[in-house]
């Protein structure tokens, strides 16, 4: 992807205009879709896929204390298992973080969680602090191109797996490579 393809910035929904804006302000080229509020990855299944792009699964995990939150970006057909995500971060027990958690630390409604809740302030705070980290399946950062939504769930963009991963770094944060397995695979 050579260029962000043309929107009309009045057609933007509020939760996007930052995310759009940063994107631009870094270069980071994207293809915009809408598409009616998505709340679940079956939802999202093939938006997108005319870009060669899959969509991201992201979940929002917290520590049993609710001191240390975790963005994991993960392939969407993949499962997601507890016990082996907490043991490859090297965490006792992790789960999913409540609404209240996600609207604290990443600025966002639940059916929203998007690896693009990094650019909100309010996730720059924890992760100053090292409260908050980003952990990403080590099969997901291999595909050329992904989908994430913005913000929100009424629109997807199409970017480059590799600008994401350098808008992260831009902002700060360190990647955690890891394995999520197939279903059906033993550790």
């Amino acid at each position: 992807m050579n260029e962000t393809a043309a929107f009309d910035e009045s057609e933007l929904f509020e939760e996007e205009r930052l995310p759009a804006l940063v994107l631009r302000q870094e270069g980071i080229p994207f293809i915009r879709l809408t598409h009616p509020a998505a709340y679940s990855m079956e939802l999202c299944r093939g938006v997108g896929s005319e870009y060669g792009a899959c969509h991201c699964k992201n979940l929002f995990l917290a520590n049993r204390s609710g001191t240390s939150f975790y963005l994991l970006l993960m392939d969407a057909e993949k499962p997601f298992r507890t016990s082996l995500v907490s043991r490859a971060l090297g965490v006792s027990r992790l789960s999913f973080g409540t609404e209240e958690q996600l609207k604290r630390v990443l600025g966002l409604q639940a059916g929203s969680v998007s690896a693009l809740g990094i650019l909100n302030e309010c996730a720059e705070e924890y992760r100053k602090a090292g409260a908050l980290k980003i952990a990403v399946d080590s099969d997901l950062i291999a595909r050329e191109r992904i989908c994430v939504h913005p913000n929100t769930n009424r629109a997807t963009y199409v970017l480059e797996t590799n600008d994401l991963v350098r808008l992260m770094t831009l902002r700060g944060f360190d990647l955690v490579s890891v394995n999520i397995l197939e279903v059906g695979s033993e550790m």
